[in-house]
């Protein structure tokens, strides 16, 4: 790519933004900004940048492109973007470009959820262990606005979601893959394209790379065979010869089949046993750059966890909230449930990705501790389907209360009339949060001030 090339920016939200930024500055002026909302540029383009704004054009003529940089939100097997590559386009990414472009070594992480705290955990250690360590992706900043600043000696740590690694040509150095269950199935054609996508990751690794894999899932039979580089397995069931797992609540790393322990569970800030599934990775990532255990320790002590996720918000007359409004699909929101051992009342319920609720009315019913589910949005009608058809299957009358809210304010009130001193309510929606919300960010902080509300 010089000059010259005649480029197109296929979506233009905050990736596309800071992409244009940065071609602009480095002297591509060759740029078509395309975008399916009429009013994405929201101000004027440089000079000489031209835009195909609106559903009818955004993705018309892109053959006439030589270069496509597709943002995450453009579905890769668009016919027209399908039709590109047939002519010759190239298709790459602001991932796959800071990828290409990147001086020091990366960490990419990637799974169904967690990686946002897997990313923070692997983030913290490093710079606890003296590293630069820059955060992005999904989380922190869009890695294109620091790939200027960074030097050989620098660690960048990537959250990546299945929509940036579809496609791309190159992976990371170093590579954590958590457990990966079926998401995104509005996006996603299949499972199969969904498994897939994530597969990059991991698949284009050099011989000296890194990458980490979670050995009690089935999930590792699709990804163990394109490992190029060491592999190294957490586990929650069995021990290791190289990597990390968990035994009579202790935590410990191993290389070469020598162990050493790293710390107790119960000394652990993260809530959830679920949670050891994102430390076990980062604490081979800090191990494998040489971070004294005393460092990861005092991280894994201090860190409590990212907002939205299981994040403790107020107690009101001995009762706990928590918001877990990032939890949008089943495998989360059943974590979260058995994360407590106290009486809980669980709000669930938002808009539909298209996800099977037959496990997760399962857990519902027949964990002991759980006594009501409230549930709201779009998702109500078939998760109490769901819990009807369990019960029913069950042969008997499941404990669980289970009642219906129009709103999220309508069951936060409820679960505050339900609730006994010591009892716990936790919002782990299981769903998205489109129907009512603009993001699962906006759905938690409303959670959060109707909490902090109540008397």
């Amino acid at each position: 790519m010089n000059k010259k090339t005649k480029i197109a920016i296929l979506g233009f939200g905050v990736e596309g933004k800071s992409l244009l930024k940065y071609l602009v500055s480095h002297g591509f002026l060759n740029i078509t900004v395309c975008d399916r909302d009429l009013d994405a540029i929201g101000e004027s383009l440089p000079n000489g940048i031209s835009s195909h704004l609106g559903k009818d054009a955004y993705l018309k003529n892109l053959e006439e492109f030589e270069v496509i940089f597709r943002s995450p939100g453009v579905k890769f097997l668009t016919p027209q973007i399908q039709l590109a590559i047939a002519k010759g386009v190239k298709i790459t990414s602001s991932i796959q470009y800071f990828m290409e472009k990147c001086p020091c070594p990366i960490v990419g992480v990637s799974g169904t959820k967690g990686k946002g705290t897997t990313s923070t955990l692997i983030h913290k250690m490093l710079e606890s262990g003296g590293y630069h360590s820059r955060l992005g992706g999904n989380i922190g900043d869009s890695p294109i606005d620091f790939l200027d600043k960074l030097k050989a000696k620098d660690v960048v740590v990537l959250e990546l979601s299945s929509f940036q690694l579809q496609g791309l040509k190159i992976s990371p150095k170093y590579a954590v893959l958590l457990n990966t269950t079926i998401d995104h199935l509005d996006y996603h054609v299949d499972s199969d394209e969904y498994m897939h996508a994530k597969e990059s990751l991991i698949a284009h690794q050099p011989k000296n790379g890194t990458t980490v894999l979670n050995k009690d899932y089935e999930y590792v039979n699709f990804y163990k065979t394109v490992v190029n580089g060491k592999l190294f397995w957490i586990s929650r069931n069995a021990p290791v010869d190289d990597g990390a797992y968990e035994q009579n609540g202790e935590i410990f790393y191993c290389q070469s089949g020598k162990c050493s322990k790293i710390i107790d569970v119960s000394e652990i800030g993260l809530i959830g046993s679920h949670n050891l599934e994102n430390v076990m990775p980062a604490i081979i990532i800090a191990k494998r750059f040489a971070v004294d255990d005393e460092k990861i320790v005092k991280v894994l002590k201090e860190f409590k966890g990212l907002p939205h996720r299981l994040e403790f918000v107020r107690e009101v007359s001995g009762v706990k909230y928590y918001d877990d409004s990032f939890s949008t699909n089943t495998q989360t929101s059943m974590a979260a449930v058995d994360s407590f051992d106290q009486p809980t009342i669980l709000i669930a319920g938002g808009s539909d990705k298209d996800l099977d609720y037959t496990n997760w009315a399962k857990k519902i019913l027949t964990k002991p501790s759980l006594k009501t589910v409230i549930l709201v949005g779009g998702t109500a009608d078939i998760m109490e389907n769901a819990l009807m058809a369990a019960e029913k299957n069950m042969g008997e009358i499941a404990p669980t209360k289970i009642l219906r809210k129009r709103d999220l304010e309508e069951a936060v009130l409820e679960a505050c009339v339900e609730a006994e001193e010591g009892w716990v309510v936790v919002m782990s929606p299981a769903a998205a949060s489109f129907d009512m919300f603009k993001n699962y960010k906006e759905r938690g902080d409303k959670f959060k001030e109707i909490v902090k509300l109540l008397i």
